[in-house]
């Protein structure tokens, strides 16, 4: 019964979402509250597509890409949320119905927050401990996505999105 609830929400927030010409065609999780939104136009852009490893003692991503595209972020603070899975599950039910799944990692496996937040994403908020810490990456129609879920110390929960649309979309 629940996620036939949540697939209302999204087919919902999806119809609003074409209906306004927005490109965001995800549902919010419910009580998140838009802390960031930022767009940048079309350059190189890398894409992690594998957990963090040590080589020679730097984090580096195992897999990665790098995209020429359009990059859209969008960084929620979620202050009814409990659990990062919960917020996770959310994000990934959506992005799975309109994309394929390239890459996830779940706590631990995905590596160093620090880095996540601080290098991968240029977000310092979404630094906390490794094991409330999730990520994936979904191929579209219109390019990339991917989700970031995090829960600080505070055990305040945040999730950000990045877009990316594809140069030969872009325009």
């Amino acid at each position: 019964m629940t996620q036939l609830i949540r697939a209302l929400i999204f087919l919902l927030a999806s119809l609003y979402c074409l209906a306004q010409g927005d490109d965001y065609p995800l549902g919010s999780f419910p009580g998140a509250e838009l802390k960031h939104k930022s767009t940048e136009p079309s350059k190189s852009h890398m894409l992690v597509l594998g957990a963090l490893e040590k080589v020679d003692r730097e984090l580096r991503p195992e897999n990665y890409k790098i995209l020429s595209a359009k990059r859209s972020s969008y960084t929620y603070y979620l202050p009814e949320a409990r659990q990062t899975s919960e917020v996770f599950e959310y994000y990934f039910n959506q992005l799975g119905t309109i994309g394929n799944l390239e890459f996830d990692c779940i706590g631990r496996a995905c590596g160093s927050s620090s880095y996540w937040a601080n290098k991968i994403f240029n977000n310092a908020v979404l630094y906390g401990p490794e094991q409330f810490q999730n990520y994936a990456v979904f191929q579209t129609s219109s390019g990339w996505w991917t989700v970031y879920v995090s829960q600080r110390a505070t055990r305040k929960i945040y999730v950000h999105l990045n877009h990316y649309l594809m140069d030969e979309k872009a325009d």
